[in-house]
């Protein structure tokens, strides 16, 4: 009957959705630079520097209107902030309009948006005491973010599970479950996956400035770990974007002895020329 055509029709419809979006996964597929995973990207790399551009303007002008002011350049912190950023940016060797700007306001944060467009929270910095190692390991990491794309990443993901979502929940008629299905299998391990990706690739461009301590990111991370503690932030890592800092720690212990290596092999000229003087 009517109702026997309709099922076959969205049954139809539900099978031809996973096969178009592998086709198109399969089309768009590039490799993230320093880890080789290969992911979805389907978005220009002149329309990525574009969303970067506004959604840095936005954060900037959310914050003004908040009554955070943005520290001028010539501010120690702004200094700071951009010393440690042309060192880091200089390792990436991309050519991004580089911006870094510190915002007055206590939360404890920094962002990159894609295009390398760097905000620094001032309460950031106070919780690290203005120590140049340890805020040089947060803007690695969230460097990383941007060398890695993962911002027009993330959005191609969740169109796929947008689509994904919408399949399942023609065929088993449960939306809310299919939702958490979506949230809890989906969106919060490949957030905490891109996030670790970041800490890995933070290491990385803190080794190529030949200048920050790669090691400097587990003292960052046991820091950040404590102050969560003490704010009471504490809850399963399954239900967060983050990976837990303990993960985190013992994920960055994991790669240091090979990136410390790579350090003393790239590094071992310039460290010569500084012990001798020439610079």
């Amino acid at each position: 009957g009517d109702s026997s055509r309709s099922r076959l029709q969205v049954l139809a419809m539900v099978g031809f959705f996973p096969t178009s979006l592998l086709i198109y996964y399969l089309t768009h597929l590039e490799q993230a630079p320093y880890t080789g995973r290969w992911r979805m990207i389907d978005i220009s790399k002149e329309k990525e520097l574009e969303m970067g551009r506004i959604s840095y303007q936005q954060a900037l002008q959310q914050a003004q209107r908040r009554g955070h002011a943005i520290l001028p350049p010539n501010h120690p912190s702004s200094k700071l902030v951009r010393k440690i950023g042309d060192r880091i940016a200089a390792a990436t060797q991309l050519d991004f309009p580089w911006e870094f700007t510190v915002v007055h306001s206590p939360q404890v944060n920094a962002f990159c948006s894609p295009g390398g467009k760097v905000v620094v929270y001032s309460g950031l910095l106070q919780l690290f005491n203005h120590n140049e190692e340890a805020v040089a390991a947060v803007l690695a990491h969230e460097v990383g973010h941007a060398v890695a794309r993962h911002g027009v990443e993330q959005l191609g993901f969740a169109n796929i599970l947008l689509a994904l979502e919408f399949a399942a929940s023609l065929a088993f008629n449960a939306r809310f479950a299919t939702s958490m299905l979506v949230t809890l299998g989906g969106r919060l391990p490949y957030s905490r996956k891109l996030e670790s990706e970041a800490d890995h690739i933070g290491l990385h461009l803190l080794a190529r400035t030949c200048h920050y301590d790669p090691a400097s990111a587990l003292t960052m991370h046991e820091v950040l770990g404590k102050a969560q503690a003490r704010a009471g932030v504490q809850s399963l890592e399954l239900l967060q974007t983050h990976p837990s800092d303990q993960r985190r720690v013992a994920k960055l212990r994991e790669w240091l002895p090979e990136i410390q290596t790579k350090r003393a092999d790239m590094c071992s000229n310039v460290h010569e020329m500084r012990r001798s003087g020439f610079f």
